[in-house]
């Protein structure tokens, strides 16, 4: 097997950490969801003041619906944390499969800021360009020696 990249690790390590977030941040929201069921009073309060916002397609006006709410984007936060992690550990083992999801990811990333861009919102410039050239780098011939990838 060809020796691990640079750029390999380095992105490895950084997916360990996103994950590492993403899973603390599903843990402290699945706390927290538990606790505003256990509390009406929070519940009602929180959902009067989500109530106001715009964007929110459906009326919030119940503790279970806050309670079911933040249990569910805990789920989800736990869901992408654990895959997150899963796909860091297989880069960093040489894993032609978390090379593609990577690819995937990363190539979704990039044309969702090229939406943000053409829409006016030129902070996204600095993500289509980090989530390109990563895309760009996975594609290297000595990083698909790595992999053993024939594309």
């Amino acid at each position: 097997m060809a020796t691990r990249p640079l750029g390999i690790a380095l992105l490895s390590v950084l997916i360990w950490l996103v994950s590492g977030i993403l899973l603390l941040g599903g843990l402290l929201l699945l706390a927290l969801s538990v606790f505003v069921a256990a509390t009406p009073g929070l519940a009602e309060e929180i959902a009067r003041a989500m109530g106001h916002l715009p964007g929110i397609p459906f009326p919030i006006i119940s503790m279970m619906t806050i309670g079911m709410l933040l249990a569910l984007i805990s789920v989800f936060l736990l869901v992408v944390g654990a895959i997150s992690l899963l796909v860091g550990w297989g880069l960093w083992a040489g894993r032609n499969w978390a090379r593609w999801i990577a690819i995937i990811f990363y190539g979704f990333g990039a044309l969702s800021n090229l939406v943000n861009v053409l829409q006016g919102q030129f902070g996204s410039i600095i993500g289509l360009v980090i989530d390109g050239l990563i895309v760009y780098y996975l594609f290297l011939p000595h990083v698909k020696a790595f992999f053993r990838a024939a594309v």
